[in-house]
């Protein structure tokens, strides 16, 4: 096969080299955060969240590590966003106080972002909204956008103008030519922009194992009303909460067979009011009603839509499944429609939901019964051929997928023509260096997990999650030790106390045991005792053996000493 020849006749500037570092986003379908630096201006794309897997037992999300921006933060000259879903913009509550810079978006994202600054007591005069035919000057940076089809209105594809040459961002993107938006993915001006000569092209791949083209979004309007004619009680809908064009098309639905419209979810409930605000989605008068009034509908002529589309345990649909939502109460009859795929990571959650739903009685639909209740808002693979084919960079990044998208991706560049070492092999952290036409990787960035629990923000390392994993399927066991202060010795009895190990009931002789393993283990090394970490040290290692041994399971060790 002939290698590829792409459309590339920059003009450029070399004294500098450009680099672009992703903090999050690339091997993982979350916490999308890109920086493009050059001299003394950066610019960063995106700044969403990630979500928790069953590894990281009590954290709410996951979202990019900035340390690499800390002393650069008088360098950055703007945050810009393609689109309004989490993975892109979730992060921004928790790492715009640090660097409070100006955060360039289209209207409706604009609109996302400033009820969570408003739901977070943060300023909003730095959120500025953008027209898709504007151009940003930002420092070395010459920024444009063009119009994307995706699952939410106002989705971009950024145009980057560097002193190093052209550089297309393309996030999520779908090509639909009749997107319930009306926003179909510009491919003119996309061509227009190939006949440039464009450097490099990052470009979401998380579906290029899809064969073929996404069916059109105007699609599931039909599915919909199939599942609310089959339903004689509720029909109950999730989907992501920011997918403005599945919402209007649910309330199509309700229109038609004479329902009423309840939102239940404070995500759900707060984008819908924004996008219904500015105008993006059209309400018939009289259709919406308020939670609370749902008990005062006939079952069958209620339509909810509900926030709970990935499992969250804590979500609106969870805590009905599990009779807990003061509002929404389940009953055989009702239906319930998963529109939306689950997130890598939080499929055993969506599924964990789906059997208590079914366990209720209530008609489930979701993607293994009923193929079309979702259509994706990401390019397929013969979308994704179109894109490069009509963009033709000199290389290509594949972002906003698994490592085997990122693979599959290459291979499917290899078949077009694209050389091995056009298609750039990236990880979280790399450091791309731009320079005179040619792309390497000049090191790494530290990267690590940054941890939202509660109000922590980054208090949570792995060294929590690990004790608390441990706890979860281990189980603890602790010790508390009276000593004598100047001796080491015990002046009263061990006491064990176990909890998720073995039931103190049952195992009394073995923990009977472990007593006196503690204390053969104190009295050999009183000698030495010269202070309570050593003694803590002595108990847990002498008991962690003891009770593997035992038992073959190591739980969490807890040691308590007191000094009388």
């Amino acid at each position: 096969m002939k290698s590829f020849k792409p459309r590339f006749t920059p003009q450029l500037n070399n004294d500098q080299s450009l680099k672009i570092i992703p903090l999050g986003g690339v091997g993982d379908v979350t916490k999308n955060m890109y920086v493009y630096e050059y001299g003394n201006d950066i610019i960063i794309v995106d700044c969403g969240v990630g979500f928790p897997d069953e590894a990281m037992p009590g954290v709410d999300l996951v979202i990019p590590d900035i340390s690499y921006l800390r002393d650069k933060v008088n360098k950055i000259r703007g945050i810009i966003i393609t689109h309004g879903h989490e993975d892109h913009i979730g992060g921004l509550a928790y790492i715009w106080p640090q660097i409070q810079v100006p955060i360039y978006t289209q209207r409706l994202t604009a609109g996302f972002i400033r009820a969570k600054f408003t739901e977070h007591n943060l300023s909003k005069d730095k959120i500025i909204e953008v027209k898709i035919d504007q151009t940003l000057d930002l420092g070395s940076f010459k920024l444009s956008f063009y119009q994307v089809s995706h699952s939410v209105p106002d989705s971009t594809g950024i145009v980057i103008r560097t002193p190093q040459g052209l550089i297309i961002h393309q996030a999520d993107f779908k090509i639909d030519w009749t997107p319930v938006s009306g926003q179909v993915t510009d491919v003119g001006r996309v061509a227009q922009l190939g006949s440039e000569g464009v450097l490099l092209l990052l470009i979401d791949c998380l579906r290029v194992e899809k064969p073929g083209f996404n069916k059109s979004e105007k699609s599931i309007e039909d599915s919909f009303e199939k599942a609310a004619l089959e339903t004689p009680g509720k029909l109950l809908i999730t989907m992501t909460s920011s997918n403005v064009s599945r919402m209007q098309q649910a309330i199509n639905v309700a229109a038609k067979l004479g329902k009423k419209v309840a939102v239940v979810g404070r995500s759900f409930e707060n984008n819908f009011q924004v996008a219904r605000d500015l105008g993006y989605l059209s309400v018939p008068p009289g259709i919406i009603i308020a939670p609370d009034a749902i008990q005062s509908f006939a079952p069958q002529k209620l339509l909810i839509l509900i926030a709970g589309a990935q499992g969250q345990s804590d979500s609106s649909l969870s805590r009905a499944a599990n009779d807990e939502h003061r509002q929404v109460k389940l009953k055989e009859g009702d239906s319930v429609v998963f529109s939306a795929d689950p997130i890598p990571s939080t499929e055993s959650a969506q599924n964990a939901l789906i059997d208590s739903l079914s366990r209720l009685g209530l008609n489930v639909y979701y993607s293994a019964v009923a193929s079309d209740l979702h259509v994706s808002g990401h390019a397929a693979l013969e979308e994704l051929r179109l894109m490069v084919n009509l963009i033709k960079p000199k290389f290509l990044f594949p972002i906003g997928g698994t490592f085997r998208h990122m693979e599959a991706f290459s291979k499917m560049a290899q078949e077009m023509g694209y050389g091995k070492k056009q298609v750039l092999d990236v990880e979280d952290g790399d450091i791309l260096e731009i320079k005179n036409e040619d792309i390497k990787l000049a090191g790494k960035v530290d990267v690590q997990n940054v941890y939202v629990d509660g109000l922590g923000i980054g208090d949570i390392g792995h060294v929590v999650l690990r004790d608390r994993q441990k706890m979860s399927e281990e189980g603890v066991v602790v010790v508390v030790v009276s000593v004598d202060q100047h001796t080491g010795q015990l002046v009263s009895p061990v006491d064990i106390i176990s909890r998720g190990f073995v039931f103190e009931e049952m195992a009394k002789e073995l923990l009977e045991e472990a007593k006196v393993i503690v204390k053969n283990a104190l009295q050999k090394h009183s000698h030495k005792i010269s202070d309570w970490r050593f003694i803590r040290k002595i108990i847990e290692d002498s008991l962690d053996k003891f009770l593997y041994k035992a038992t073959e399971r190591r739980p969490l060790i807890l040691s308590v000493v007191v000094e009388v």
